[in-house]
């Protein structure tokens, strides 16, 4: 019986920020790309929002060795989310402006390198997490939270869409911040501040590259959670220039914790995200999901990755690859 082919799950649309194309990489040329490197896979396009997930989830009930991910950080977590708590593992093929999950693990973003990854790297487990609101339940790789970094990624979203009037809505927003007095309940243990932002986050990055935990690990199995303590606007605006120049760890106003479960509850709602993507408002409930994802890396990154064991472990090591090809 002949095993099931790895599959690629596009998204046509990867590559646009801003109106602005960032790859001219086009789905098929990116199944052409694999084929060259000896790894023929079939190609299945995305057609509306999650249809990634959709299609993720058919690759793991067919038994597909690798759902390869072609497209940005959003659809990377969207392919993740059908494939948690499964064997089939992902591969990445970066098409998006930003690609932080790629970055994190140390896959290259050269697309022939990329594929040589697919084809000659190894597979590790990583965390993932699960935020609940109200609105529902969602993946995220990167970080989830509330309060004002959830408001940032819901302008920053309107401002992809070229929407330009939303950047004065930010501003306005910024202008009108006001701390907001939570309940944050880490692990079983509860705290009470006033905090005008929560991270919950996997891995390091998040956003446009932004570094909001740094030391933080794919696979440490526990979330970094950073409490943001702004209460005047001049330490908002201190918080947010750190988060941009990568100098957060020295801000004394931010309180780091670690944890599993997290739970925020706050007397006036605050926004919440899932990666750069809104999910309602609090309460909401953050739950580390411990090696939920089999996840292909190369043997020797392309840069330095949030992996604690890739980074205790030597290269070529005994690992088998984490695919095998016809001969």
């Amino acid at each position: 019986m002949t095993a099931a082919p790895p599959v690629i799950i596009a998204n046509p649309r990867a590559g646009q920020k801003g109106g602005i194309s960032t790859n001219r990489t086009s789905p098929g040329q990116v199944q052409g790309i694999l084929a060259r490197h000896g790894i023929d896979a079939d190609l299945w396009l995305t057609e509306y929002a999650h249809h990634a997930t959709v299609l993720a989830r058919q690759a793991a009930e067919e038994g597909r060795p690798v759902a390869i991910a072609a497209g940005g950080d959003g659809t990377v977590t969207e392919v993740a989310a059908g494939l948690i708590n499964g064997r089939t593992r992902l591969g990445l093929m970066p098409l998006g402006s930003v690609m932080n999950l790629a970055r994190m693990l140390g896959v290259p973003r050269d697309l022939d390198a990329a594929a040589e990854t697919i084809r000659l790297g190894h597979a590790v487990r990583i965390d993932a997490g699960r935020v609940t609101t109200v609105v529902g339940s969602r993946i995220f790789l990167e970080a989830a939270g509330a309060g004002v970094s959830a408001a940032l990624f819901v302008y920053a979203n309107e401002l992809d869409k070229q929407n330009w009037r939303s950047l004065r809505a930010l501003l306005n927003y910024l202008l009108r911040y006001r701390p907001r007095r939570v309940q944050i309940t880490i692990d079983g243990q509860i705290r009470q501040t006033r905090a005008s932002m929560i991270a919950v986050s996997n891995g390091p990055l998040i956003g446009a590259n932004f570094e909001i935990a740094p030391g933080a690990n794919l696979d440490d199995r526990r979330f970094n959670v950073r409490i943001f303590r702004a209460l005047t606007r001049r330490h908002l605006f201190s918080q947010i220039l750190a988060i941009l120049t990568r100098r957060v760890g020295h801000q004394p106003e931010i309180v780091t914790s670690t944890g599993s479960r997290v739970e925020i509850i706050a007397r006036h709602p605050m926004m919440v995200h899932a990666d750069s993507e809104p999910l309602g408002t609090t309460p909401a409930t953050f739950e580390l999901l411990p090696a939920a994802l089999s996840v292909i890396v190369p043997e020797i990154p392309g840069c330095e990755p949030a992996l604690e064991q890739v980074q205790a472990a030597p290269a070529n090591a005994g690992r088998m690859p984490a695919i095998s090809l016809p001969h």
